[in-house]
């Protein structure tokens, strides 16, 4: 049986959900050097491609929205595995949706798997049978992830808007796993299954699977925000810390430093041919139904922003904080869903903060964060959620 303290808990170093998250690794060994040098040189290293925003489940917390316009077509997204390959990317993520929704979906990743691609394969699971285990596995993916979103079906299900979904998730994952396929399973802890978070973990670990818990809701592309209502709070989330034993370390950051990697070497292309920054983050850099690839790479406004302004001395608020050192998880995509703002504060990145705080100084209250003495900490979030299609300006 997998030991329980080999579980993550949000705020852990890597393996990340997106390879811009998170703050620059320490260049100890060759790999992270690698990592680092492309994210100076600004080589695409890795992409995330959404092939599908097509899915049998309806998650709360899912931040997909369906366009009224036709998604890629097979030949478009062979087309830009070519440019991607010949842009010097290496490592995808293939996503959706529902990945296996998309019945060109083994197509596309038999072709990426042939460019020689090291390839991750986000999934709910649910869809898989012995067939599909088989030509999933016969990818040779580096891992699939599936979330693990309650450890009954009840609670899985009002979370997944499905029927027997914990049943048909750990089929699947059962499936994967006698193919010889490392499966990690994910968990949005929301007030809707927390409760079941020592019973997930269990089942982690009865499986033998790599397994996280994460706390942040993210708001649909659309800004509607079905998922936010069951945000843990503050108070919850100091109370999962203080069970938590994972360690932590504070972290005390120049004016250079970057809180994520954003626009430096990742992107992701939507199933409509948007170039975003990142998952979090989409504001288009173009679309590859009109431009190449290299050209929005090296181009795009929004990305030449990224690249040149976003960093530690650009975050007026973050900079004053006073809790600034207990901060392991500003997200500019959430700061921008949340207020329209790249350079300001992500809301609930603050009460990760504090809830770090409070674990860290036991029986002392965390301070206010300049955003939250701003609003009041108590005020509703009122988000601004800013067209897909802006274009920043140079």
């Amino acid at each position: 049986m997998m030991n329980r303290e080999l579980v993550l808990l949000d705020g852990t170093p890597p393996p990340l959900d997106f390879a811009a998250c998170g703050v620059e690794p320490a260049a100890t060994n060759p790999y992270d050097a690698l990592l680092a040098r492309l994210r100076r040189e600004h080589v695409p290293f890795s992409a995330m491609l959404e092939l599908t925003h097509l899915c049998n489940l309806d998650c709360i917390m899912c931040y997909n929205v369906a366009r009224a316009e036709p998604e890629l077509s097979t030949a478009q997204w062979l087309e830009v595995l070519e440019q991607l390959a010949a842009a010097g990317t290496l490592r995808l993520t293939l996503s959706g949706g529902e990945i296996l929704a998309r019945r060109d979906f083994f197509t596309i990743a038999e072709r990426a798997q042939a460019l020689g691609f090291a390839l991750d394969l986000k999934t709910n699971g649910t869809l898989l049978t012995a067939e599909s285990a088989d030509r999933m596995a016969a990818l040779a993916p580096r891992q699939v992830d599936i979330s693990l979103l309650g450890a009954t079906d009840a609670t899985f299900d009002a979370i997944a808007g499905s029927r027997r979904t914990l049943e048909r998730v750990l089929r699947g994952v059962r499936l994967l796993q006698a193919r010889g396929v490392r499966v990690k399973l994910n968990t949005l802890l929301l007030d809707l299954n927390l409760t079941e978070r020592e019973a997930m973990l269990d089942l982690a670990c009865g499986l033998g699977v790599e397994y996280e818990q994460v706390v942040k809701v993210s708001a649909a592309d659309d800004g509607s925000d079905r998922a936010g209502r069951h945000q843990l709070s503050r108070q919850q989330m100091s109370a999962l810390f203080q069970a938590d034993q994972t360690p932590f370390y504070g972290r005390q950051r120049d004016d250079a430093c970057r809180t994520c990697q954003v626009g430096l070497s990742s992107c992701l292309i939507s199933p409509y041919g948007e170039v975003y920054p990142c998952n979090e983050l989409r504001i288009s850099a173009g679309n590859i139904r009109h431009q190449p690839f290299d050209q929005i790479w090296a181009d795009a406004p929004i990305l030449r922003e990224l690249r040149e302004r976003h960093t530690f001395a650009q975050l007026p608020e973050c900079r004053v904080c006073p809790i600034n050192a207990y901060c392991e998880g500003r997200c500019a995509g959430l700061a921008w869903k949340a207020h329209g703002d790249l350079y300001g504060p992500d809301p609930v990145a603050c009460r990760q903060a504090q809830a770090r705080f409070e674990q860290q100084n036991p029986g002392q209250k965390a301070p206010q964060t300049p955003l939250q003495a701003r609003r009041g900490a108590d005020a509703p979030r009122n988000r601004v959620f800013v067209s897909q299609t802006e274009v920043m300006a140079p």
